[in-house]
């Protein structure tokens, strides 16, 4: 559920502190329960940058399972996904995004960060149950891929010996994950997707996640997008010098297609420029991804070409906006304003 107008600028992964409990103890101290863990040079390495805490000074708890808000806390840090670029109508609410939640628990923030940057969560998502290998899984491999701007791969298909127990929803982004390197298959060939995921399955998984997209950043994820003061001349360039535009954000900041589209066709409107037409909304397929305030300006803009979906149907609604997009979008508005547009 997405309720208030926002513009968002998402960062790069980065390495950040992951907090599995919202409990605060110190890491210094290595963890003394860990000798046995596989991959445990992944979680010293993870600790000794900060970027874990154990559930005591020395002591790691590598076998406990996570809660659900804990699996939410650790991929908001871990890509660094946070509130501060946002300006919002009213104030936030954990239970504006998922109903189950509390407004004062330790994992509110969390939770608020996750529904804002639009992460594929259950709406009925219950912070305190545990989170199971193949949920933990395909909540990091969509954040990472959405937030990220990660080009669409075409995986190469792994057979593994308990695929017919993965809930198919979740049966592409765990191939991904196998084709990421985030998930390995156990000694005898299983996924065992319906086990609850360990504080050093999930904390070994973020790191191989960070590993791969250090190792891939999107291409042009920063450099060639447009900032809002540039946004603002693109649109009065469609719209006219004349155009009153105020954008109340850093003018600095990157603009996403989302609300690129909203701010030109809504100026459009407002100044009676574009044609009347008779709407037939088209299926979008990250649709819940899109502020419900903006749906219908993102509409318009199909119906009118002047923004198209990718090829497997999606928007991408907070995929930065570069040159060579706004350049296009403002060439069809003219089109469109001066009757030569393409029917």
């Amino acid at each position: 559920m997405k309720n208030t107008f926002k513009m968002i600028t998402l960062s790069a992964a980065t390495a950040l502190a992951l907090s599995f409990t919202g409990q605060q103890f110190a890491s210094a101290a290595a963890f003394k329960d860990i000798d046995n863990v596989q991959d445990k040079d992944k979680i010293i390495a993870l600790q000794n940058s900060g970027l874990i805490k154990g559930i005591s000074a020395d002591l790691f708890g590598p076998n406990l399972s996570i809660t659900a808000a804990q699996g939410v806390q650790m991929i908001v840090s871990a890509l660094d996904l946070n509130l501060d670029t946002i300006r919002f109508v009213k104030e936030p609410h954990a239970t504006d995004y998922f109903k189950n939640a509390s407004d004062y628990a330790w994992y509110a923030q969390a939770l608020i960060i996750a529904g804002v940057h639009g992460l594929d969560l259950p709406a009925d998502l219950k912070p305190g149950e545990k989170l199971t290998r193949e949920e933990f899984t395909y909540q990091l491999i969509d954040a990472m891929e959405n937030t990220n701007r990660l080009p669409m791969i075409k995986p190469v298909v792994v057979e593994y010996a308990d695929q017919d127990q993965v809930k198919a929803d979740y049966s592409g982004a765990l191939q991904r994950a196998l084709n990421y390197g985030v998930l390995k298959l156990d000694g005898s060939g299983k996924l065992n997707p319906k086990q609850e995921i360990t504080r050093a399955e999930a904390a070994v998984a973020i790191s191989n996640a960070l590993a791969y997209l250090k190792a891939h950043p999107a291409p042009g994820a920063v450099s060639g997008t447009i900032t809002a003061t540039e946004a603002v001349q693109y649109i009065k360039d469609a719209a006219g010098p004349e155009t009153n535009l105020q954008i109340k954000i850093d003018p600095n900041m990157s603009v996403t297609r989302e609300s690129f589209t909203y701010l030109l066709i809504n100026t459009l409107q407002t100044s009676g420029q574009l044609p009347m037409i008779k709407l037939i909304p088209v299926e979008i397929k990250d649709n819940d991804k899109i502020n419900t305030l903006n749906s219908g300006a993102i509409q318009t803009a199909l119906a009118l070409k002047i923004v198209k979906l990718d090829q497997d149907g999606s928007f991408r609604p907070q995929d930065g906006v570069t040159s060579a997009d706004a350049a296009a979008m403002v060439s069809q508005v003219k089109a469109i304003l001066s009757g030569k547009s393409a029917k």
